[in-house]
């Protein structure tokens, strides 16, 4: 497994990548990095794929602009200067919470390029609370930051996104939260995606709408406990409104079923994929 650089779009961009074959693009959640698929990276690679868990623009390894015009339009073009660079015409998407979002966002708008979708605890589902509007707001944004990344604060939001926080939440994933938190670059880059937020959100761009027009086989795998996007009130809703969703219900786990449940997560997910390969 090795990490480069690609520069897309005028921005360099980190990816994690190891093995070879058809192309696999994973895409994490918010505060996180490709380093939160890591292992998901090797199992995937060890299937027969080549795997690359890519750092969203603002996040990870990748750049941290102020002035980008961060959108979905945006994240979906570089996903897809990825893949074409890569020297593939299709990749399948993996994508966890925001990622989730940034995936359907890709799949929309090129779906040429994508031939299937894994959409795990997936953002996109949801109305945006006042809360997450308010990110963008001059001093209340840089507030609500300084808060996010108090240890206490970061445990308490950590430990409510686990089934079972005592195994699972390790020190390492603490730290990889926190510091995606802290720091000017990184805050610099928060306030500006929340100020556009409402160009990142599939509701207010009108993508939500378009999901019907998706063709790809899709995925969806929801843990029964997640208390972040509950598989309730949006697991379910996904799966009436991507078409031919499957839904997969994993027990015992929460917002991070890859990490909870990797051995089943990573059962699940060679299924699906090696019946992509069979519809080739």
């Amino acid at each position: 497994m090795h990490s480069r650089f690609v520069t897309i779009a005028g921005y360099k961009i980190h990816v994690l990548e190891a093995g070879t074959g058809p192309l696999v693009l994973l895409l994490h959640g918010f505060a996180g990095s490709g380093e939160d698929w890591r292992p998901t990276v090797a199992a995937v690679a060890n299937m027969g794929y080549r795997a690359m868990a890519v750092d969203a623009l603002g996040f990870g390894r990748s750049a941290k602009p102020g002035d980008a015009p961060y959108s979905l339009a945006l994240m979906a073009r570089i996903y897809t200067d990825i893949i074409e660079q890569s020297g593939a015409t299709q990749a399948t998407l993996i994508g966890h919470s925001m990622g989730g979002k940034y995936a359907l966002a890709t799949a929309v708008l090129h779906p040429e390029r994508i031939n299937g979708l894994v959409l795990v605890a997936s953002d996109g589902f949801v109305e945006a609370s006042r809360l997450t509007m308010a990110g963008g707001w001059p001093l209340v944004g840089p507030a609500i930051l300084w808060l996010s990344a108090q240890p206490r604060m970061v445990r308490m939001l950590l430990t409510a996104a686990f089934a079972d926080p005592e195994r699972h939440l390790t020190a390492e994933i603490l730290e990889r939260g926190r510091e995606a938190l802290i720091g000017a670059d990184n805050r610099r880059a928060l306030t500006a995606l929340s100020r556009q937020y409402a160009a990142t959100d599939l509701g207010l761009t009108g993508l939500r709408a378009r999901l019907g027009e998706l063709t790809m086989p899709t995925l969806l795998v929801w843990g029964e406990s997640d208390q972040v996007f509950p598989v309730e009130a949006c697991g379910y809703v996904a799966r009436s409104e991507i078409p031919k969703a499957q839904l997969v219900v994993l027990p015992r786990c929460g917002h991070f079923p890859q990490i909870e449940s990797p051995r089943l997560f990573q059962g699940v997910l060679t299924g699906f994929l090696a019946g992509l390969d069979g519809n080739d």
